[in-house]
């Protein structure tokens, strides 16, 4: 991952709120599910998983081989590397193609 002030890269995956966690993300209060533009931000950077961190809510474009998008971080993924996004599948599929590739190299910036 390499920071350039607001700026990273990472890979992004893709998760179903509706399969994978349910329907209220680590950031309280917002009901997702799997056409919700929102994204679930890799554990290192979203702090204390047992409560809202300071980057819920925040506005991030997302930028990767198959278009670019606007989301708003409302979950967090323990298992993802610093810079990484979880995406929902409706974002995934604007972002990186088919559900099938499961991964796909992005940057990102904090609007």
């Amino acid at each position: 991952m390499i920071k350039r002030s607001n700026s990273y890269t990472g890979t992004a995956t893709w998760f179903s709120p509706e399969k994978n966690g349910g329907n209220y993300g680590a950031c309280w209060g917002e009901w997702i599910d799997d056409d919700s533009e929102i994204v679930a931000l890799n554990g290192d950077q979203y702090g204390d998983m047992d409560g809202n961190s300071k980057w819920c809510g925040k506005r991030v474009q997302i930028n990767g081989p198959h278009g670019t998008v606007t989301a708003k971080i409302m979950d967090a993924c323990p298992g993802c590397g610093w810079g990484d996004l979880d995406l929902t599948p409706t974002l995934f599929k604007r972002v990186v193609g088919d559900l099938d590739k499961g991964v796909g190299e992005i940057k990102w910036k904090v609007l």
